[in-house]
């Protein structure tokens, strides 16, 4: 008799934290993606601050992508005084990721940029 409606209440409760997780993951990747961009392309500026060579540039840009958890999809000198950063993160999914029409959700891409001091 207790035991069907504990059964119920703990399905009940894992279906909700199992949601939580599929649909905040999405939420919680922008972020860190975005926040992750912005110290890629701080690193970057003050690496080439005062040589630039386009090796310095792309080290820099790949040492602190590695360091912050990111796949580095772009990293480029804009201008003569902007580097230009795009990262690349994949939230967390067991299943919604796995299905075409919400794959793009999952796969977060942020830009951002720097002044090169």
């Amino acid at each position: 008799m207790i035991s069907g409606w504990l059964i119920k209440i703990v399905l009940g409760i894992a279906a909700i934290g199992f949601g939580i997780i599929e649909l905040g993951s999405p939420l919680i990747a922008q972020a860190q993606a975005d926040d992750s961009a912005h110290a890629v392309a701080d690193a970057a500026g003050l690496a080439v601050q005062f040589n630039y060579t386009e090796e310095a540039l792309q080290a820099a840009c790949a040492a602190k992508a590695v360091e912050q958890e990111v796949e580095l999809v772009a990293c480029e000198l804009s201008g003569s005084n902007e580097v230009s950063v795009t990262v690349r993160k994949v939230a967390r999914s067991y299943l919604l990721k796995n299905f075409e029409q919400t794959k793009k959700y999952y796969v977060v891409e942020k830009s951002a940029t720097a002044q090169r001091i």
